[in-house]
């Protein structure tokens, strides 16, 4: 029968890569800490509600989030993927945010479009913005690792659990709270009074669980509630 030596095991253990468990001065024994890397997304969107309210639902998702505009255009700041959300399609503006930041480009848009449509806009993945919230994060961690990712299919019709939540005119209320609206234009928009437009918005929040309008849109974006206003 034949032993190792401790230097032999050292040795062996350098060659295979695995590090045994390390001890403490005290002899106890200490694990190896794990380094967990977060996405950092960096979004653009037109509307400051809208941009707070995904901030807010990746974040819940797990995402590290930068707010361009509200962040001196991310200096020193290096995100990993840049989502742009609210814009009609141009050419050439995922590119050059794509070249300032040096990061690749998913967009939310309004519907499916062609894969020539985005190759022309210069992005790297893209979601319709009825697309639940779990193909956004799908998306968001598939472009952040080089990869593309377009895919948006055909949203059920049938209503789920969640859809109940809060009634049409409630629903109405906080789409028109995701575009920005404030209580005297939901008051125009659906031709009630201020006083009752302001009741729809506590209503929203109470059911919602929400402390802020941006934090209702963030919910009701994550329950499939609303979609994303268009820009």
């Amino acid at each position: 029968m034949s032993f190792q030596t401790p230097s032999g095991i050292a040795a062996k253990t350098a060659a295979t890569g695995l590090d045994g468990p390390s001890f403490s001065s005290s002899g106890a024994s200490v694990r190896p800490s794990l380094s967990i890397h977060l996405p950092l997304v960096a979004v653009y969107s037109e509307r400051a509600i809208s941009r707070a309210g995904l901030a807010a639902l990746l974040r819940a998702q797990m995402l590290d989030v930068a707010l361009p505009e509200e962040e001196d255009e991310l200096v020193g700041v290096h995100p990993d993927v840049i989502l742009l959300a609210g814009f009609a399609p141009e050419r050439g503006l995922a590119t050059r945010l794509a070249r300032r930041h040096g990061a690749p480009t998913l967009m939310m848009v309004d519907g499916p479009l062609g894969a020539e449509s985005f190759e022309q806009l210069g992005v790297h993945g893209a979601v319709c913005r009825e697309c639940p919230p779990e193909r956004l994060i799908t998306g968001l961690h598939a472009v952040a690792t080089g990869a593309t990712f377009f895919e948006c299919h055909t949203h059920p019709s049938a209503p789920t659990p969640t859809d109940s939540l809060l009634s049409p005119r409630e629903r109405r209320v906080t789409a028109e709270l995701a575009r920005g609206a404030g209580v005297e234009e939901i008051a125009t928009a659906l031709c009630i009074s201020p006083h009752t437009a302001r009741t729809h918005v506590r209503n929203v929040r109470r059911k919602l669980d929400a402390r802020t309008s941006a934090e209702a849109v963030a919910q009701a974006l994550m329950l499939g509630l609303v979609a994303l206003p268009a820009g």
